[in-house]
């Protein structure tokens, strides 16, 4: 999947691999080398990065999140998109190719 290709519900995602996160007082605080830059995360946003330890689409992701807060699933979605966009921007998560039938699994990468 190319970086100019929205993040759509069936997108899979997962953490990059390359920058280091400790947790620190309820706050994921991240240290990307490669970027030169310290990222840091609470709330939500701490818990979406958890659930990225796996690779898993965006709807699943939802779906986790709505079991867990009160939220829509319109707002969930549009919330998680631009979230997950601006980790990709910032390339602390990976952005699965997944055949038209899958929606969980990546395919080889």
């Amino acid at each position: 999947m190319g970086r100019t290709e929205r993040i759509e519900p069936t997108t899979v995602v997962s953490r990059n691999e390359e920058p280091v996160a400790v947790e620190v007082d309820r706050t994921v605080v991240m240290l990307s080398i490669a970027q030169g830059m310290y990222y840091g995360m609470e709330g939500v946003g701490r818990r979406i990065w958890a659930l990225l330890e796996t690779p898993r689409s965006v709807a699943s992701l939802c779906d986790r999140l709505m079991e867990e807060f009160e939220v829509d699933r319109a707002d969930c979605e549009a919330d998680v998109r631009e979230f997950l966009e601006q980790l990709r921007q910032s390339s602390l998560i990976r952005v699965h190719d997944v055949p038209p039938d899958s929606t969980d699994a990546p395919a080889g990468g």
